[in-house]
């Protein structure tokens, strides 16, 4: 019986209707209903139960006994420090105990169902999958990737202080932004603390910073009321849009290489046409735009963040506009998980909201007692998973947790108020920057 549901056990990230299947069946797991303790098999799980718990009293005490281990298989994989996950790779090994008779042992041992759960996983029954959706992996609570802790480099990045930061797509490379008006690449790959190249144009400070998909061009924002675009080959600037009557706060490319979306301080947002280098839409959103997103190369969709608490939406294709998202305060930064289908928003109120945009709903709120947002263009981040939030705070540190709302760590390196982080698109490294001029690269310990 439990190796027909094992072979039954298999998982198709990329279909809706398997993942529907899958959150099914492990909620059956959790269920402790007529399933589990029905009449007919209840004496058959209280013996086996009975039984598992026996040998493993007896693996515990007698580590090195062979006789003990080999009277039970699920108990042979149990020593004194085995994990969760050794513990249920023996018993999905063993084929005289079904699912009914592991759930029983389960309880016996004290090993609850998301620690059995997040052991399947890493025992290997279920396999971790890039391409897995923030849905299945944060119903079953299985987020058990590392958290990057160690320093791996540090290097101040700009002449004062640095205001953004972000990972090229294609390579390990980063690019900074800050208030000497300067863009700067930066070769993570070699662990050089001399930029690779300095990207120049911008006469104000430099407020945000990106790329696009192909890593072939970089988008800066300015003070100065323009946004600018360097090719990254040859380190040339391009394209210089100029047309906004405030500070440009952010830009994102959509229906890339052609086009170009700015939000600004003068309350709009303007698309550009880089083949023209003019202006061909500008939208009115009525209040200060501090970020903005757009949901998949094509920009179909623009999602900008600002200053009057509101998320709003924009569908570039009608002159329709979705409802409005009101948070409790301004909101300093967006970022979209890879599938688009949730969004995290850093708000002044000194939280970081998570929302679902097949509902356009909050649906879980990140804080803590020492987290402050550090200004009003405080960047946050998913990371490539979509599993993890990463922010700077105030107080120096950046705060890491897990989309089930539990901070999984506290990363200490800069003295200063932290301004902005970026998640690796490709490997679990972190960069940040703030107010003290510096750049940290963090990486697994």
């Amino acid at each position: 019986m439990k190796k027909r549901l094992l072979k039954s056990f298999s998982f198709s990230y990329n279909s809706q209707d398997e993942n529907r299947r899958l959150l099914e069946r492990l909620m059956q797991y959790k269920s402790k209903d007529a399933d589990k303790l029905n009449e007919e098999n209840e004496s058959i799980i209280r013996k086996r139960s009975a039984k598992l718990k026996r040998d493993l009293e007896d693996a515990v005490r007698e580590p090195s006994s062979s006789s003990n281990a080999a009277s039970s298989p699920g108990a042979a994989s149990l020593q004194r420090n085995s994990s969760p996950a050794q513990f249920v790779g023996g018993l999905i090994g063993d084929e005289d105990f079904d699912e009914a008779a592991i759930n029983g042992a389960m309880e016996a041992i004290g090993l609850d169902d998301n620690e059995y759960i997040s052991a399947r996983f890493t025992a290997g029954e279920i396999a971790e999958n890039s391409r897995a959706s923030i849905d299945t992996l944060k119903a079953t609570g299985y987020l058990g990737q590392a958290n990057p802790t160690k320093i791996l480099m540090k290097f101040e990045a700009h002449e004062n202080e640095s205001h953004a930061v972000r990972w090229s797509p294609v390579e390990r490379m980063v690019a900074t932004g800050g208030a000497d008006r300067k863009v700067k690449l930066w070769d993570i790959g070699k662990n050089s603390t001399e930029p690779r190249a300095v990207l120049s144009g911008s006469s104000a400070g430099i407020n945000s910073v990106d790329f696009d998909s192909t890593g072939a061009y970089i988008l800066g924002t300015s003070n100065d009321y323009g946004a600018r675009v360097w090719t990254v080959m040859d380190n040339r600037l391009r394209h210089t849009l100029t047309g906004h009557s405030g500070k440009v706060m952010a830009a994102k490319y959509v229906q890339e290489p052609i086009k170009v979306v700015t939000g600004s301080h003068d309350r709009t947002l303007k698309i550009w046409d880089l083949r023209s280098i003019a202006c061909i839409e500008t939208k009115f959103a009525g209040s200060s735009c501090n970020d903005l997103v757009t949901t998949d190369s094509l920009g179909s969709t623009i999602i900008s963040g600002h200053y009057d608490k509101k998320i709003r939406f924009w569908d570039i294709r009608t002159e329709k506009q979705a409802d409005d998202v009101l948070m409790p305060a301004k909101i300093t930064s967006l970022d979209l998980s890879k599938d688009c289908n949730y969004l995290i928003c850093s708000v002044r109120d000194d939280t970081i909201k998570l929302l679902d945009l097949r509902k356009n709903q909050v649906i879980s709120t990140f804080t803590n007692e020492h987290f402050k947002i550090s200004c009003d263009f405080a960047r946050a981040s998913f990371n490539s998973s979509g599993l993890k939030i990463a922010c700077g705070s105030a107080d120096g540190a950046i705060y890491i947790w897990n989309v089930n709302g539990f901070l999984e760590a506290t990363l200490k390196g800069h003295s200063t108020a932290v301004n902005a982080v970026s998640w690796s698109p490709n490997n679990n490294m972190l960069a940040s920057v703030g107010k003290n001029k510096r750049c940290t690269i963090y990486s697994e310990s």
